[in-house]
């Protein structure tokens, strides 16, 4: 994977396919590319995708500030205008797809369909005080983060992919106090309110972070957005069904009509 110097930061990130539209993957908090990798090669083989580690995650750089989804959507948004791309489907896991959403509100015109993938909410997402001692206890001890992204993909937590899951996530550790805040401060619903972007909302009915409701509302913000359950599935549909997902995604593509004039 090759670098891109943006925002005065070195980010990693990766390029495959050469079909339209084009898709930014963009992973959650104390994540990184490889949450994409089941779904990887299935996207290629129709669309050009780009994934990226953000700051701080991965092979990025982790300067000493920045951790926040409006820095997070400036990142890519400049990772995006590097690699010449001027749309894409943004396609967002957990925190991710507060990412995505802030790109639609603040970037007009560069996003033209949304992805969501059991997503932090539309209104934000407040971690509560009694969760943060273990949070920080967590980002120092792998067998704890371990246990606690084991409730994270319930249905694939073990394997090559998924201890390579948990050792990005100890690299992205320090962020993961300052990713949260920012979460409790995104509430986007009145400004998403007045846009028209096609967006599927994809949700694992499993998921012990997320609540429904909170999915619910997210789905209500955005008008005519598309909400699909997975039964059986947790936080991380991208990781535990990739093929449905894939399959989803297409769907929903074919659906928005820009890409049928190509104008994507």
């Amino acid at each position: 994977m090759p670098f891109a110097q943006v925002n005065g930061i070195k980010l990693h990130y990766d390029t495959a396919g050469t079909g339209t539209p084009a898709l930014v993957l963009i992973h959650g908090n104390v994540g990184s590319s490889r949450w994409w990798d089941p779904v990887w090669g299935l996207l290629a083989d129709n669309y050009t995708v780009i994934r990226l580690d953000l700051r701080g995650a991965g092979k990025s750089d982790k300067p000493g500030d920045g951790y926040a989804v409006p820095r997070y959507s400036e990142d890519v948004r400049a990772l995006l205008k590097h690699l010449g791309h001027e749309s894409v489907i943004a396609v967002g896991h957990s925190m991710g797809g507060a990412i995505a959403m802030d790109m639609a509100v603040n970037q007009p015109g560069l996003v033209k369909g949304m992805v969501l993938v059991n997503p932090a909410p539309a209104e934000g997402f407040v971690t509560p005080e009694e969760r943060k001692p273990l949070i920080e206890q967590m980002i120092r001890d792998r067998n704890l983060m371990k246990m606690a992204l084991s409730a994270v993909v319930p249905t694939a937590a073990q394997g090559e992919l998924f201890e390579a899951i948990v050792d990005d996530a100890m690299i992205a550790g320090p962020t993961i106090v300052s990713n949260y805040t920012s979460l409790g401060q995104a509430d986007y619903r009145s400004r998403l309110s007045g846009l028209a972007i096609p967006t599927l909302i994809v949700y694992g009915v499993l998921d012990t972070l997320i609540p429904l409701d909170m999915i619910e509302r997210t789905r209500d913000a955005i008008a005519g957005s598309e909400l699909v359950l997975y039964d059986g599935i947790g936080h991380s549909p991208n990781v535990e069904v990739p093929d449905r997902l894939v399959k989803d995604i297409s769907r929903f593509i074919e659906k928005i009509p820009a890409v049928k004039e190509n104008d994507l």
